[in-house]
């Protein structure tokens, strides 16, 4: 009896303190706004946005460890530090890993996001101004990406480095100089400056600008997201590759994924100034117009079939882009035709005008699916059983991720970390839909 009173009043105190805790968030600028975290997998594309962040707060996360390890100066040590602690490190490559796939993940939800955002036409009224501000959020969080992945001082890293370089020189001298400094050493710090402080706080700036104030990620996906960024650890791990020696010509490699469409273009031999620099920089600024170009009142794509024709193409030109820069790299890169890039672009457009104007008469006399009823909750029993398989499975992943990681064996150890985590989400989901509040 005296233990059950002892355990009621603990409870109370907590309750008391969470109480405390709440009431006094209350006072803050932080109760205005509304999140909502629903336990269901639900609510996928309109949880896009928040999961670009929660890669960005886990990429921050991570990056913090980094930091102590990290050596920028002189710059030779830069690789060097890396090296230790992804291989002395406890944990250090699984906290590399996961750093690097967030910050993958950041630029890939965003684009997504953007995508989303657009065919739903959900830029118009008040909601240009978050338009404006995602899309300079975009721009953003691909250079953090960038600067991130230059700062390790390999082949590719360097590589990537001349590169932006160069286009800073075709804008004008004192960009370089502004970038480069007056040496690797001075290049080093600057990129280091630029990604841990610079960029970040316009970044956080840019976030306070463009979140809405009903913010919502469901559990599963925010759980499943991390499970995903350990799974990814441990399939694709972060590569260290070889070091950057001046007295030796490296081996040309191309740039990360979401750079490969500008190298596509940098490779038709165009001007620099033209293809890397006002190119991309047009197109942000068109995309910031949108709103404001797209004077038409209905959502509906087939209301407004040349803002769909235009969301066709771009997709489907810059996944051409993409994958045709990693064709014909060499040594020596080849160069790719510029008759080709136009040529594959009207294609592209006039295909997609053509199909567009095809479906646009069924679209519109397409009768409305309704809506079936709800199947209900699942039959009775089978969430024992799920949850009862899942929890099996997370402990013979964890006996796997124990093993690995005395083994030393860090791929499997991220891997089986991973359906950990993953499997966290399926329960989640599993017991949310079996047994509603």
């Amino acid at each position: 009896m005296d233990h059950m009173q002892r355990v009621e009043s603990l409870v109370d105190r907590v309750k008391d303190l969470l109480r405390w805790i709440d009431d006094r968030f209350n006072a803050t600028i932080l109760a205005s706004v509304k999140f909502a975290m629903p336990p269901t997998f639900s609510y996928v594309f309109s949880n896009l946005g928040m999961a670009t962040v929660l890669c960005f707060a886990i990429a921050c996360i991570t990056g913090l460890p980094l930091l102590l390890y990290y050596k920028p100066s002189p710059w030779d040590m830069a690789y060097d530090s890396i090296r230790f602690l992804t291989e002395n490190v406890a944990f250090g490559h699984l906290l590399r890993g996961v750093h690097y796939h967030a910050s993958n993940g950041m630029v890939l939800f965003s684009i997504i996001h953007a995508i989303y955002v657009f065919f739903k036409r959900l830029y118009k009224g008040r909601f240009d101004f978050l338009w404006v501000t995602g899309v300079a959020l975009g721009v953003v969080t691909i250079i953090l990406a960038f600067t991130g992945y230059t700062l390790i001082f390999n082949d590719r890293a360097v590589e990537a480095q001349n590169i932006m370089l160069g286009m800073a020189e075709t804008v004008h001298p004192i960009m370089k100089s502004l970038l480069a400094g007056t040496g690797l050493n001075d290049r080093a710090l600057r990129l280091y400056g630029f990604h841990i402080g610079i960029i970040p706080a316009i970044m956080l700036v840019l976030i306070g600008l463009h979140l809405p104030r009903s913010l919502r990620i469901s559990a599963p996906m925010a759980i499943g997201i991390v499970g995903v960024l350990f799974v990814a650890t441990g399939i694709f791990p972060a590569e260290l590759g070889p070091k950057f020696d001046p007295k030796v010509t490296p081996e040309f490699m191309p740039p990360e994924w979401y750079f490969l469409w500008v190298f596509a273009l940098l490779r038709t031999w165009a001007p620099v100034l033209w293809v890397g620099i006002a190119l991309p920089g047009a197109l942000v600024v068109i995309m910031m117009a949108i709103p404001w170009l797209d004077r038409g009142r209905r959502p509906k794509l087939t209301d407004r079939p040349e803002f769909a024709v235009i969301g066709v193409t771009s997709i489907v030109y810059w996944i051409y882009l993409t994958f045709r820069a990693t064709i014909g790299v060499g040594p020596p890169a080849q160069q790719i035709p510029p008759v080709e890039v136009v040529g594959v672009f009207l294609l592209i457009l006039g295909a997609s005008t053509f199909v567009f104007r095809l479906l646009t008469p069924w679209l519109k006399n397409k009768p409305r699916a309704k809506k079936k009823p709800s199947a209900g909750y699942l039959p009775e029993n089978l969430p024992l059983v799920i949850l009862a398989l899942v929890i099996l499975t997370q402990a013979a992943l964890l006996w796997a991720f124990s093993s690995a990681f005395i083994q030393g064996n860090t791929e499997i150890a991220a891997l089986s970390m991973g359906f950990v985590i993953i499997g966290l989400g399926v329960a989640q989901h599993v017991y949310a839909v079996s047994y509603p509040k």
